[in-house]
């Protein structure tokens, strides 16, 4: 993850883009002002769009890809994340959290957190600027947005109105893009703080809380992940990985597929094609694939071209041309 992004500048008319992509990086890169990187998981070719609309205080987006990712993020600072998952129950994770079909996620802008989309996803997020919604939820209803955050992560709504909210998300998008008789920006801002001032208003019980068992997989997936990461050159066997986190082989089993849905093997290899991929898209061209290879630990040449075009379909020869 490289430094967190300045504040976008103001926008005084609305500003709506479309981009696609076929990698999951460049397909993160694509969302404007956030610091992100994409681990794709599921295999074959990749597929992903981003439309998004900026107005003088918000950030309103739709992402889709057809695979499954795994996503390191951060919004922009000074400003706070809505995020809402088209998605049935526990196909998507926030830090290791199953959301429900009914769930929204919060996050404050620059602070970091790591997603887990279902494989075949539609993600509708909103940013705004902190000082500006905390203004206007103050205005409208008297609420404090502070306290209204302490109360968690993700929010759980009510039946049916994370549908509507997903409708009027995607009206907005739609009335921006009209040339007709496109919307003014000050029209679209306050119909976007509306639809969040009642989606607080609105919320149902709140989801259950992560369990002990649930808690400690997701500890010991993401220390394999940082292992992994602090030793490229060294992947460590599935014997080793037990005995640094003191698990059984049936319980590291658990662990990952309780979490990624993934055997262990198959996570830390997919890991290590993500960051061979990145190296033969952004980087100079001068190495040889082989040395970028053997840096993630493949060692067999083989075997690792078949993998690669298993995950990416495509061989990494074939990357390199596109960097």
């Amino acid at each position: 993850m490289s430094a967190i992004s300045p504040p976008p500048p103001a926008q005084t008319h609305p500003l709506r883009r479309v981009t696609r992509s076929r990698d999951a990086d460049e397909h993160a890169h694509n969302l404007s002002q956030w610091d992100q990187r994409y681990d794709q998981l599921t295999p074959g070719s990749f597929e992903g769009a981003v439309t998004e609309l900026w107005l003088p205080r918000t950030q309103v987006f739709v992402e889709t890809a057809n695979r499954r990712l795994r996503q390191t993020c951060a919004a922009w600072p000074r400003s706070v994340w809505f995020g809402i998952p088209a998605a049935r129950d526990g196909m998507m994770c926030l830090g290791g959290k199953p959301l429900s079909s009914r769930a929204v996620c919060v996050r404050d802008g620059g602070a970091e957190f790591d997603l887990l989309t279902a494989p075949d996803f539609n993600l509708f997020g909103v940013v705004v600027d902190r000082l500006a919604f905390a203004d206007y939820l103050d205005r409208r209803s008297h609420q404090d947005l502070d306290r209204l955050l302490l109360q968690g992560d993700v929010l759980h709504l009510a039946p049916g109105r994370k549908e509507t909210l997903i409708a009027t998300l995607a009206d907005i998008l739609a009335d921006a893009g009209t040339p007709a008789a496109p919307a003014s920006a000050d029209a679209l801002q306050l119909r976007i703080f509306g639809a969040l001032a009642g989606m607080f208003e609105e919320r149902d019980s709140a989801p259950a809380a992560l369990s002990r068992s649930r808690l400690l997989h997701q500890q010991a997936v993401d220390k394999v992940r940082q292992y992994v990461l602090n030793h490229p050159e060294q992947p460590p066997t599935i014997p080793e990985l037990c005995a640094h986190l003191h698990l059984s082989r049936r319980a590291l089993q658990n662990c990952f597929e309780d979490v990624t849905g993934m055997p262990p093997l198959a996570y830390m290899r997919s890991l290590r094609l993500n960051a061979v991929r990145r190296a033969l898209r952004y980087g100079d061209g001068l190495r040889p694939i082989s040395c970028i290879a053997y840096d993630w630990g493949f060692t067999h040449m083989s075997q690792f071209a078949r993998d690669y075009k298993r995950l990416f379909g495509e061989l990494p020869s074939d990357s390199l041309r596109q960097g």
